[in-house]
């Protein structure tokens, strides 16, 4: 009679191939651990992939929404004139395009601009820290993207704001938020300020009023000591006196990339700061790198218009340790105008 042997279930053979097994040599059951580490790490890599690109479609999505919102193109947003009348009382002197976003989420302080075809143009919120809006959008959603935001420590009131808007955002891939931010920058070695001067002004909006900036600088920073100097921009936000205000545009005009004789800066000017994450080879982790823009409102009676041929790169910008040793080089100290500064001199 012949002799049967029953083979073992699909399924178990499979287990056994890729599991450990009581039996098991100690190579074999290293190899089945590696592949079932190698097989989780794919697994979870895919997750957050399938993640990121579902947040990137979704939040692109919400922001167009928001867009017509505010801009009047969406016919489907209504609000009572009950609630209108409750968020004007709640919010004096508020403009009527930021009623519906207010209903929305009454963290809402503004809407930012930078006039062009696909760079910024979006909503910008402030909350009660600078870390929810890093990982949340409009809507309260979790979100790789985040949202813009501006400082919490400095809040934009109707009877008053900080002297110095500083507006921070993500350095996004696609384009979004900040990602168009760093078309501002160029290496020295190239000098190439096309970009500011197709781009010299920003328009932002506060629930209140309605304003255009002048560009007049723009900064890659440092912000871990390790790697050298840190500039800390981002702790001021009001100016005591002349001198304060001259010395903290000093620092930035040491920085810059570039310099505009035709947009000067004088205490009394209100400024707004724009301020991302810079990848490259500018320090990476070490320096943690921040691509900064700095603005200044058009004064009363001023040409909003910027004579942008006046422009011109800077060709020795003060930067980092660690960008001097991946780059090489030294900074040459301070040549810029002193005419920039209304009132200065060095």
């Amino acid at each position: 009679m012949a002799n049967f042997v029953e083979k073992e279930n699909i399924l178990i053979r499979i287990r056994k191939y890729l599991f450990p097994c009581k039996g098991d040599s100690i190579g074999e059951i290293i190899r089945k651990i590696i592949f079932i580490l190698g097989a989780v790490i794919l697994i979870v890599s895919m997750v957050i992939l399938i993640k990121y690109k579902v947040d990137l479609v979704n939040d692109a999505k919400l922001n167009e929404e928001l867009s017509n919102i505010y801009h009047g193109s969406a016919t489907t947003v209504q609000i009572t004139d009950e609630k209108k009348e409750q968020l004007q009382k709640e919010y004096p002197k508020v403009m009527d395009e930021f009623l519906p976003l207010l209903e929305i989420n009454k963290d809402v302080i503004g809407w930012l601009n930078i006039p062009g075809m696909g760079l910024i143009n979006y909503a910008v919120l402030q909350g009660n820290d600078n870390d929810y809006y890093l990982n949340h959008n409009f809507n309260g959603q979790e979100s790789v993207s985040g949202a813009l935001f501006a400082d919490y420590h400095a809040p934009i009131k109707s009877d008053s704001q900080p002297a110095n808007i500083i507006i921070y955002g993500h350095n996004m891939k696609s384009g979004e938020y900040f990602g168009t931010l760093p078309y501002y920058f160029s290496m020295p070695s190239t000098g190439d300020i096309s970009f500011y001067q197709n781009h010299p002004t920003i328009e932002f909006s506060t629930l209140y009023e309605k304003s255009t900036y002048k560009i007049f600088a723009g900064m890659l920073v440092n912000t871990e000591e390790a790697a050298g100097d840190v500039f800390r921009y981002h702790t001021v936000h009001n100016f005591s006196s002349k001198t304060e205000f001259d010395e903290f545009c000093a620092n930035i005009f040491d920085r810059t990339s570039f310099y505009n004789p035709d947009v000067d800066v004088r205490y009394g000017d209100d400024l707004l700061t724009l301020s991302t994450c810079m990848f490259g080879p500018y320090g990476g982790d070490t320096a943690d790198p921040r691509w900064v823009i700095f603005a200044r409102k058009v004064r009363p009676g001023e040409d909003e218009s910027v004579d942008v041929s006046k422009a011109y790169a800077n060709p020795d910008p003060l930067f980092y340790d660690l960008f001097y040793e991946i780059h090489g080089g030294e900074w040459g100290g301070r040549k810029w105008d002193s005419n920039l500064i209304q009132g200065y001199s060095y």
